[in-house]
């Protein structure tokens, strides 16, 4: 707090325990170390629960005007969002989440979005992506920080705190909370991972199972950091280029994003390469979400080919071209 006390924060607050903890510790820091900057929270109605949903956003008004503190409310109507997009509910919610905060930080000239993710989160969401197969940047779980966009970035105070560590602090203070009855709702994977699944893991296989689940992360992250470090100087040698930069790429139509020389990837590990497109297609702003292990294999495999022109379609509508060296992306309207 004491580098940002100048910067404003935008903190996103729901109601429940977390994050009201991360609320009031936030106020705590902002009394001792002042400076011009502000904690403003930002509350996301997912419209999803109906009128508990509009109780928990009129419950958050009353407590931010006891705290003195501004206070958005954003509402997006989730159900169908994820109808639309297809990866259900959860992913949607979350998708629309942080498109909210964004731009409610950026219309506010909030520099830092905060959340109350906690050490339990970590636990739940290593395990998570475990089960579904992830490769060791997902292991890493929950990130301390990440742009949300050019002028935003997120950050999670609370990941080395434990769920009842907050709740004791908020009784210690004598700070009511909201109980969101859907995060009972065993129809979500992550709810029947934090009541069914972990609890079994705890009691019949291991009772470390979190500082386990939590070590792993720390080790994942580690491991990428060194992956990372080696794809950017391995992506150096490139020469990649943003945007069309010849009257034939102009021509064709689609919007070229992305030029870069192939040959300093050849003769490379698979897991490298991968590391150095997925690099360079951050770099030019190319939507990731969609993109799947299986599909930057490809897209390495592609770099590999030589002579004749070979080309794939990739999710977001963006097409990979690869010929001579060099490997053209292209996203089409």
């Amino acid at each position: 707090m004491v580098r940002w006390r100048d910067l404003h924060v935008a903190v996103a607050v729901s109601g429940g325990p977390d994050s009201m903890a991360l609320l009031r510790a936030m106020l705590t820091m902002k009394s001792i170390h002042g400076g011009n900057g502000r904690l403003h929270v930002v509350h996301i109605d997912h419209r999803l629960r109906g009128h508990e949903s509009t109780a928990d956003a009129q419950w958050l008004i009353r407590q931010c005007e006891l705290l003195d503190t501004p206070l958005t409310v954003c509402q997006c109507n989730v159900r169908p969002w994820a109808a639309a997009q297809g990866d259900g509910v959860e992913a949607a919610a979350r998708d629309q989440r942080y498109r909210l905060l964004t731009q409610t930080a950026e219309k506010i000239g909030a520099r830092y979005v905060a959340t109350g993710h906690t050490a339990d989160d970590q636990v739940e969401t290593v395990l998570f992506r475990l089960l579904r197969g992830s490769g060791l940047r997902g292991l890493s779980g929950i990130q301390e920080s990440r742009p949300l966009s050019p002028s935003v970035t997120l950050i999670r105070l609370m990941l080395g705190c434990r769920h009842e560590e907050l709740a004791s602090y908020l009784n210690l203070l004598g700070q009511p909370f909201r109980e969101d009855r859907s995060n009972g709702d065993t129809h979500f994977t992550r709810n029947r991972i934090r009541h069914n699944l972990l609890p079994g893991l705890r009691s019949d296989y291991n009772r470390q199972i979190d500082a386990a689940l939590l070590r792993l992360a720390e080790q994942a992250e580690a491991a990428q950091q060194i992956i990372e470090a080696e794809a950017e100087r391995l992506l150096a040698h490139c020469a990649m280029q943003l945007g069309p930069h010849r009257a034939d790429e102009l021509a064709k139509g689609a919007d070229v994003v992305l030029t870069l020389q192939t040959a300093p990837l050849r003769q490379q590990t698979e897991l490298l390469v991968c590391e150095a497109i997925r690099l360079a297609w951050r770099q030019a702003h190319l939507p990731e979400q969609a993109m799947t292990h299986r599909w930057w294999q490809r897209l390495a495999q592609l770099t590999q080919t030589s002579g004749t022109t070979n080309s794939l379609h990739l999710p977001g509508k963006i097409q990979a071209s690869a010929s001579n060296l060099q490997l053209v992306l292209s996203q089409h309207g």
